[in-house]
């Protein structure tokens, strides 16, 4: 987040005004936006490990307040003008030098490697940083076409207007209407007009030559896109709120990928498994809720047991656009097809079913976790009959489990244990878990061949190995000879060990995360040191992103990855910031009452905080929901937000120095707490500590912050 900014003088004219508003709304509009754009491609480049949004987003967070810091020399010694004129070009050109290199990664590796943590951060960083420094110095240069006493609220209010607009402009629009390549000269164009502003005619014509220039080359979106996919032919590419759905084409073989994540090959027989294995357990004629991968032939294998009634609940539309193209699976009579999250619809279904089948991913990132966690777990128990069967799929091994894949199937096993009398796990290379109060069977093959149903490679070849006794039994001791602690909402442990088990398999040093942190934590300290007012800013913006992560994690567990919400909700941070900043100017309180004011209020919003996330997890009736999403986390994201502009107001008037020293000082200080929030709560405190750990630790900061403001009270007042 960017925060309110203090600015040498310049000269104060129609003329200026009209230049910095253009300035710093076209700015905030494209950075947001390319932003949102460099994560969706670096994940998809790194095949969606929710690791990296938190290493991007850092990265952007850090060079973009070093960014500003360069920008101080600038403001005082250049023509804003010229300056300005010339970052915008770099602004507008910078992002697709930057998409084709993100997308040209593969081409560097071998290819199926497993790609590390040392190549995310080495090849990400040095692609992102660039863009970083140019966008955060021109801040800094836009205030000095600015003059008067007022100008850090003008810079502050405009810069966050341009940032809920790019925000606004990519979920509601880009995101589906426009390619990434295509959001890229939406912006670009902006850019450009922005760059005729600061200028005179002479050099109008040359920007009008770069404008047509990014237009003639739309066609290189699917030539660099062609790059990620070494020796296929992408026959078919989407933007979705959710992610990036390619079709590929490798000789006669068809393969559906999201975030180059394999999701389906034409041929693969996996969904025999997925569909037999838990159908076998109850009677024909029932009712099945299938979450997730219907299209991609479970539906067709549930068929065999001549169901009732199949639900199938998909989160993104654009997968159940797909079925025409592999199988029209959902044009039989007994599918009702749901678009939306499927743990919602759990809570929100007043059916009862024989059988849940969860064909998801792994829970390698939060949004997937919740469907392996005990409160998961009771409440599908709450729509199931007597004798009701769960089934899902873990990471396994055929032979050999280890560490990290063992830590992920106990946190989870564990939490199912608590839920269910009877659990039955069958071995390999992915592991199948089924889950009943009733007595559950591992005589397969029998009740297949009873109803008459084949199998091109289940009874034949994989359920001699799958249901060998031994190696049942094997398992079930492996899961239970340590106590592990379960699998819950609020502390997403199978998260954390598959981050573990990535680090592992890619051969990353997980000392390179420890680096990372260190200097994170370093810059931070170096941002602040012997500094009260520094250090309460810089808590400030921990607890910021703090907070937003921990309840966006929070409305994410209750009601899913609802896209345009989360953003509304971010969109609500910036505003209750930038309220914030404008009601701190307006209240005749000193501002160093303020400061300590704001200190206490985000102790008590973190002890709320934490008190809702208890209560929230367990909410079902709809009147609990309505509260949740539309009363409680908003206005607890709100308050967090003005009390922590608010503050940045106060110490802003506080400091002393030049405007430029100010805001140079100010601004690395928030940005360094920006990013601890973002890197160490993202990818430390919650796979390790969960919701609540993080908002005590806001708890404790804020509380040293405010004890740290006491003791140097007469020298800050």
């Amino acid at each position: 987040m960017r925060r309110m900014l203090n600015f040498p003088l310049g000269s104060n004219n129609a003329a200026g005004n009209q230049r910095f508003w253009i300035c710093l709304l076209a700015l905030g509009t494209s950075s947001v936006s390319v932003q949102l754009v460099m994560i969706r491609e670096v994940m998809s480049s790194f095949s969606g490990n929710e690791l990296l949004i938190g290493l991007v987003l850092g990265v952007w967070l850090l060079f973009t307040g070093l960014g500003s810091a360069l920008g101080i020399p600038l403001a005082k010694r250049a023509s804003p003008e010229r300056v300005l004129l010339l970052g915008h070009i770099l602004i507008a050109l910078m992002p697709f030098g930057q998409v084709a290199a993100i997308r040209g990664l593969p081409l560097l590796w071998v290819r199926g490697e497993m790609l590390g943590l040392t190549s995310a951060v080495t090849s990400s960083a040095s692609i992102l940083i660039p863009y970083c420094l140019v966008g955060g110095a021109m801040i800094p240069v836009a205030g000095a076409l600015l003059e008067g006493e007022k100008t850090t609220t003008k810079v502050y209010i405009v810069d966050t207007i341009g940032d809920i607009a790019g925000g606004l402009l990519f979920s509601l629009l880009f995101v589906y209407a426009l390619s990434h390549w295509d959001s890229l000269v939406v912006v670009g164009l902006l850019n450009l007009f922005a760059a005729a502003v600061m200028t005179s005619y002479a050099v109008v014509p040359v920007l009008v030559l770069l404008g047509l220039s990014m237009l003639v080359a739309r066609p290189l979106h699917m030539s660099t896109l062609s790059w990620r996919f070494p020796g296929q032919d992408v026959v078919f590419h989407k933007n979705t709120p959710f992610a990036q759905l390619t079709i590929s084409r490798t000789g006669r073989q068809l393969n559906v990928l999201q975030d180059a994540i394999p999701l389906f090959s034409t041929d693969n027989l996996e969904m025999e498994a997925v569909a037999h294995l838990p159908l076998c357990q109850v009677g024909r004629g029932g009712k099945i809720l299938l979450i997730g991968g219907g299209v991609f032939g479970t539906i067709l294998e549930i068929a065999k047991h001549k169901p009732r009634q199949i639900d199938y609940v998909e989160l993104d539309s654009a997968i159940l656009d797909l079925d025409k193209l592999i199988g029209r699976s959902l044009s039989r009579p007994f599918v009702r097809v749901h678009v939306g999250d499927g743990r919602l619809f759990i809570k929100k279904t007043t059916t009862t079913y024989d059988a849940v089948i969860v064909d998801l991913p792994d829970p390698e990132n939060t949004q997937l976790n919740r469907f392996y966690t005990e409160e998961f777990f009771d409440e599908v128990k709450s729509i199931l009959t007597p004798k009701g069967i769960l089934s899902f799929t873990l990471v396994g091994a055929e032979n050999y489990l280890e560490e990290k894949g063992l830590a992920v199937n106990r946190s989870v096993y564990t939490a199912l244990k608590t839920t269910f009398n009877h659990v039955l796990v069958f071995p390999g290379i992915t592991h199948y878990y089924l889950a009943s109060n009733a007595p559950l069977t591992m005589d397969i093959a029998g009740v297949l061949a009873k109803r008459k149903i084949g199998t091109k490679r289940l009874v034949d070849y994989d359920l001699a190995s799958m249901a060998d006794p031994f190696r049942v039994d094997l398992l079930r001791r492996l899961l239970t000879e340590e106590d592990s602690p379960p699998n819950r909402d609020l502390s997403p442990r199978a998260f954390g060990h598959l981050l573990n088990l990535w680090l592992k398999k890619s051969g990353s040093p997980r000392a390179l995360l420890h680096v990372t942190f260190v200097l994170i934590l370093v810059f931070a300290v170096l941002a602040c040191r012997k500094d009260a007012l520094r250090f309460t800013i810089l808590t400030s913006g921990y607890a910021g992103m703090a907070f937003e992560l921990s309840l966006l994690l929070l409305f994410q567990v209750i009601y899913g990855y609802v896209y345009l919400r989360i953003c509304g909700f971010i969109t609500l941070f910036m505003i209750g910031s930038g309220l914030g900043a404008f009601v701190s100017g307006k209240v005749k309180k000193k501002p160093f009452w303020q400061v300590l004011s704001c200190d206490g209020g985000l102790m008590v919003l973190a002890v709320l905080a934490c008190v809702g996330s208890l209560a929230g997890i367990h909410v079902k009736s709809q009147v609990g929901l309505f509260s949740m999403q539309y009363v409680i986390i908003p206005s607890l994201i709100f308050l967090a937000a003005f009390a922590a502009g608010c503050q940045f107001s106060a110490v802003s008037r506080l400091a002393r120095g030049t405007g430029a020293e100010i805001t140079g000082r100010l601004y690395l200080a928030d940005l360094a707490g920006a990013a601890c929030g973002t890197i160490l709560t993202g990818l430390l405190f919650l796979p390790r500590i969960g919701i609540i750990g993080v908002l005590i630790s806001v708890l404790a900061l804020k509380g040293l912050s405010l004890g740290v403001n006491m003791v140097a009270r007469n020298s800050i007042a």
